[in-house]
This record gives C-alpha cells, sequence and structure tokens, in this order.
C-alpha cells in the first residue's frame, strides 16, 4: 500500500447537518461531496477515517465518545474499517496509526476534511519529519477553521515534503 487517504474529522460536530452554523459555518454539503469524489477513487483498505474523541479533564471543544456529534457525518462514504481516533490535534498521537503507516510502508498520504484549528498542519509535518511520508495538502476537500493557525503551519509545510492542491487537475 504506497498511497492512502487520511478523511479527517467528519464528524457530525464539525460538518453535519446540526452543527453549530455560527462556529461551523462553511458549506458541508460541497466539502462532502468533495471528499466523497476523493473516497471512490480510492480502496477502501487504502481510506482512513480520523475522529476528534474529547477524553479526560482536558477534552476542549472535542466531541465526547459515543455520542451523536461523534459520528460521522450522516452523507460521508465510510468504506472501510480503517477508523482511527485522537485526543489531541495531530493525528499519529495514536501510536497504532503511526505503527500502521510503517508497518505498511505507506509512501503518500492525502489529508482531507475539517482542520479544527491545527489538527491537518500538525499531522502532515509529523508524517514528513517524523514518519518520512510525503503529504498531499488537498485544499479542495477542506476546511480550515482557524486561519491565522493554518497559514503559519502552511509555512512550515512548504519546507517539507507536502505538495498542496488547489484545483481538481492537479489531483491524479
Amino acid at each position: 500500500m504506497d498511497n492512502v487517504l487520511f478523511v479527517v474529522n467528519m464528524q457530525e460536530l464539525y460538518a453535519g447537518k446540526n452543527r453549530n452554523k455560527e462556529k461551523y459555518s462553511f458549506d458541508a454539503d460541497t466539502l462532502t461531496q468533495n471528499i466523497n469524489k476523493r473516497i471512490s477513487e480510492y480502496q477502501p483498505e487504502e481510506v482512513f477515517y480520523i475522529k476528534s474523541i474529547g477524553k479526560g479533564l482536558f477534552k476542549g471543544s472535542m466531541p465526547k465518545p459515543e455520542s451523536r456529534d461523534a459520528d460521522f457525518a450522516r452523507d460521508i462514504k465510510v468504506v472501510s474499517k480503517n477508523i482511527y481516533e485522537k485526543n489531541k490535534a495531530d493525528c499519529f498521537s495514536n501510536d497504532a496509526l503511526a505503527d500502521l503507516m510503517r508497518a505498511r510502508n505507506v509512501k503518500e498520504i492525502e489529508f482531507v476534511g475539517v482542520d479544527t484549528g491545527t489538527d491537518i498542519g500538525t499531522s502532515a509535518y509529523t508524517a514528513t519529519e517524523d514518519l518520512d511520508i510525503k503529504v498531499v495538502y488537498n485544499e479542495l476537500c477542506m476546511v480550515v477553521m482557524s486561519p491565522e493557525k493554518a497559514a503559519k503551519y502552511r509555512d512550515k509545510l512548504r519546507k517539507t515534503r507536502v505538495t498542496f492542491k488547489h484545483d481538481w487537475n492537479e489531483i491524479k
């Protein structure tokens, strides 16, 4: 398995029909359609879903485990059982996920989904710097909730093995 897709935070709290639309004010339908298009271009075993789950005293605004907010947004395609939870910004704070990427010798990760602050930026940085994996930062299938934080990470990521995709013609 060389290339994989990480679908990040496509949960009811962030992208569902009943989300707080003042806080998460983006076109969730278009985002979901774009992500579903990318999902359909991968084999099911190549698609990984990353869910934010609040645990412990400092769970912030992450959804509680087993809550409706933690469920996948209704219209997102779930094609595999590759579902991993995180309780920190970095997807690879879940050691099992990092270990699996190493064991499967993954060469490239394409990130899509909702970046609630620095989720995708920190994960992309860890993938390139700590795991030696090339990253595709697909902005056509991504919403960033904190543009200032994301801009700082973009500057940092430009110095690594990250490819930014802004146009459907750039997507393989």
